[in-house]
């Protein structure tokens, strides 16, 4: 279907628009996606932020980090989780929101695989302790995958539907 030219009123060279995916820029698409990583950021965020000396030792775990840094992490980390997940739920800058969001996404998947790669047997970190003892293996990865589409999908079509202020 694709280099192939309609005739009739769409004119010479346009494609057929039943062909493109028009529903991933709807306005309530943009807002379920917005308040899907809202919400699943500031639900992450706050037991981290409760017991920062706990999370500051699961990041640790991972042995990326240089000693002194750990703590930082564990303190800074989930005060820019809870804010940009705050951000998207209010739809405030929310494309700024969503790229931070998808810049730890990307983050979480590097260190979990290079944890992987190494054979540490770690927990995740992700909703403790809310979850229990969440091992890191691949299935996490791949969830973290998905989470980039919805964010990828607020950056291409920010959606002011459902927001507090609008963009």
């Amino acid at each position: 279907m694709a280099g192939r030219r309609l005739s009739g009123p769409a004119g010479s060279g346009a494609l057929n628009a039943a062909s493109r995916p028009n529903w991933l820029g709807h306005p309530a698409v943009g807002a379920a996606c917005r308040l899907l990583l809202g919400a699943v950021f500031v639900y992450a965020s706050f037991p981290k932020l409760l017991r920062p000396g706990d999370f500051a030792r699961l990041v640790h775990g991972y042995q990326l980090l240089h000693p002194d840094l750990v703590n930082l992490v564990g303190i800074t980390l989930p005060w820019i989780e809870v804010a940009a997940g705050a951000f998207l739920l209010l739809g405030i800058l929310p494309r700024s929101s969503a790229a931070i969001v998808a810049g730890l996404l990307a983050l979480f998947m590097a260190a979990g695989f290079l944890a992987l790669a190494r054979g540490l047997d770690i927990e995740c970190g992700c909703f403790f302790p809310l979850m229990g003892g969440h091992e890191l293996g691949w299935d996490l990865l791949a969830r973290d995958a998905l989470l980039l589409l919805p964010a990828f999908q607020v950056m291409i079509w920010p959606s002011s539907f459902l927001a507090w202020r609008r963009a």
